[in-house]
């Protein structure tokens, strides 16, 4: 399984790699936003909407609002730091709000158990994610900070992986996902540290405005954000009764099952952007 896990991973990387370094913004935009519109699929799927023909008309729908994002405000909104700064603060607050619903799980489930109320969810964290990777992809140097954005979130998944396989014993949120621990919720922390600190190390001197404590804020925030969406997509996996969001990714489960650490830390990265002054 982890052999299977890591090949994939590594497919994934080099398209990825490919994509981002070769395509224009707008056309990243776009391809990110089909390959979250299977993300869309398989969250049909959580929200309790079996039927294909259900699934395939509300990956259509967010496909459609992606697009009408795209051809209405994208000048506007996706390469503006002004008019997106408010969009990514909305953003971070709800996942924020969101983690007291992580947290109260099953108390307040029924606040969000119906599928209409489900599925709106999942447009949200879809949706935030896709706007804060185009608006990534859309600044100066944006492959850089794309690709530095998804080792960070990989790095606070492996970090974790290992250091809660070997050493965990205290679960994080055990009536959520009880394999995740505090000790690999540290270990995920220190590698995205240590990865911040990296950073500095070589970051350019046009950006030397950038303190290095607003660098490791950076990396804290979207690890704690990265762990917050995992144990999301974990809450309504739970609540739906399925093991994985599906069967996309061999070794890895469903697409959403990597989309969502992307999702919840993307919003936060993003804002971080505007807030030190990059953009």
């Amino acid at each position: 399984m982890l052999v299977k896990r890591i090949y994939t991973a590594l497919i994934m990387l080099a398209v990825f790699l490919v994509a981002v370094t070769q395509l224009p913004p707008l056309m990243m935009s776009a391809l990110v936003a089909v390959v979250f519109a299977a993300g869309a699929w398989e969250w049909a799927g959580l929200a309790g909407w079996d039927a294909r023909w259900v699934r395939t008309v509300f990956a259509l729908v967010f496909v459609g609002m992606c697009a009408g994002v795209i051809l209405t405000y994208h000048q506007d909104l996706i390469l503006s730091s002004t008019a997106i700064r408010p969009v990514l603060g909305v953003a971070c607050f709800a996942w924020l709000a969101n983690a007291l619903l992580v947290d109260s799980y099953p108390k307040l489930s029924f606040l969000w158990r119906a599928s209409v109320t489900r599925a709106l969810i999942g447009l949200f964290v879809l949706g935030g994610g896709w706007l804060s990777l185009s608006y990534m992809v859309g600044l100066p140097n944006g492959w850089v900070l794309t690709t530095l954005f998804i080792v960070v979130v990989a790095a606070s998944d492996v970090g974790a992986y290992f250091v809660g396989s070997t050493l965990g014993r205290n679960p994080l949120a055990p009536d959520v996902s009880p394999k995740k621990t505090i000790e690999g919720f540290w270990g995920g922390l220190l590698v995205v540290l240590g990865l911040a600190a990296t950073v500095w190390w070589l970051l350019p001197p046009e950006y030397a405005h950038i303190h290095p404590v607003e660098i490791f804020l950076i990396g804290i925030f979207c690890c704690g954000a990265s762990v917050l969406g995992d144990l999301t997509i974990s809450m309504f996996k739970r609540e739906s009764g399925c093991k994985d969001s599906g069967t996309l990714l061999p070794g890895h489960g469903g697409l959403l099952d990597r989309l969502d650490s992307i999702c919840g830390a993307a919003p936060f990265f993003a804002l971080s952007l505007v807030l030190v002054g990059y953009a």
